[in-house]
């Protein structure tokens, strides 16, 4: 399974440039930031400068998270939660002033989506996973996916913590700014794992 699950990573397709941007964006903010305001303020430039990009990665994948929620909820709930995901953490970074609330922003992710996923694993239903891949051939994939997804978000929860506590912060922002493009990797070999997979966990 390790095998099939590492030969996944040859011959990927190409990423969509928009995964790119919320790093790109970090990347070339916070150099200039911290030029502009100082050595006395770089807690300063790395939180304005973590809010740009995070504001640019919600605003791309707001129309989809919000489609996948209306399947799921009411339009009422899918407005509130909506906010709520996109508003709340960028005022925490708004008001932050120490590196550490920013990177503990992701990791306060991990743990909101991958507690999803456990809640309904312990229930015994596959909703959530069912609005990521809604297609009719993955219905029979889903109890597997939803298991998955629970590993993947508390590895890279485990992950996020473990570097917030070893890298200088400045050094963790190379991390923020490639998490799209790892995270997508890993996802995609991951599900394609599970798809690849008979029911004794075994290569087909």
């Amino acid at each position: 399974m390790i095998r099939l699950f590492l030969s996944l990573f040859q011959d990927l397709p190409a990423l969509p440039r928009t995964i790119y941007i919320p790093g790109a964006v970090l990347l070339a903010s916070y150099p200039i930031l911290a030029v502009a305001l100082g050595a006395d303020a770089q807690g300063q430039a790395f939180a304005t400068a973590f809010l740009l990009a995070l504001a640019v990665r919600i605003g791309l994948g707001f129309e989809g998270m919000v489609r996948r929620m209306l399947m799921k909820f009411s339009a009422g709930q899918t407005v509130l939660l909506a906010l709520a995901m996109s508003v709340l953490p960028l005022a925490v970074v708004a008001m932050a002033s120490d590196p550490i609330w920013c990177q503990r922003i992701q990791s306060a992710f991990y743990v909101v989506i991958g507690g999803v996923f456990l809640l309904d694993v312990l229930r015994g239903r596959n909703d959530t996973a069912a609005t990521l891949w809604p297609d009719r051939e993955m219905q029979a994939y889903l109890p597997n996916l939803t298991r998955m997804m629970v590993i993947y978000n508390f590895s890279f929860l485990v992950l996020n913590e473990t570097l917030i506590s070893t890298l200088d912060a400045s050094h963790w922002l190379l991390f923020w700014a490639v998490l799209p493009v790892i995270g997508h990797m890993v996802l995609r070999a991951l599900v394609l794992t599970v798809i690849n997979l008979d029911d004794e966990a075994h290569p087909v």
